[in-house]
């Protein structure tokens, strides 16, 4: 079976149009399209921004779908550089060991990021039924 993590990944930017701009190259990356990478993301419907998230998953960056999930940061962080367009990146893995735990705040704009940290909560739990 493997080992499995549950993972999120969090975009933000300032406006929806910036979004839009990037997701239409992000769509048409070729690991996105052969992994329909685009029906993963949760959009939010008040705020330019958007959150994968994944349970059980086996997450390892040679892994074509994860590679495909991951290069939002690159697509994004070149119109960051190129177009001035800030954005802010969350990213959190919990492995099935407890202390097995990844977090990254990145992306242009740490506001942004640490505020898409707010929008998570982790909870573990042990269930006993006798």
């Amino acid at each position: 079976m493997g080992y499995r993590s549950d993972v999120v990944l969090a975009i933000a930017f300032e406006t929806p149009e910036q979004m839009e701009e990037v997701l239409a190259v992000y769509a048409m990356d070729p690991l996105v399209q052969k992994h329909n990478i685009m029906q993963e993301w949760r959009m939010d419907d008040c705020h330019p921004r958007m959150v994968y998230f994944a349970e059980s998953v086996k997450w390892y960056p040679r892994f074509e779908d994860v590679q495909a999930v991951s290069c939002i940061d690159q697509v994004a962080g070149q119109f960051a550089s190129k177009r001035g367009f800030n954005y802010g990146l969350y990213y959190l893995r919990y492995g099935e060991d407890v202390n097995d735990v990844e977090e990254t705040h990145g992306g242009s704009d740490r506001e942004l990021a640490h505020a898409l940290s707010d929008l998570v909560t982790v909870h573990r739990s042990i269930e006993v039924n006798i």
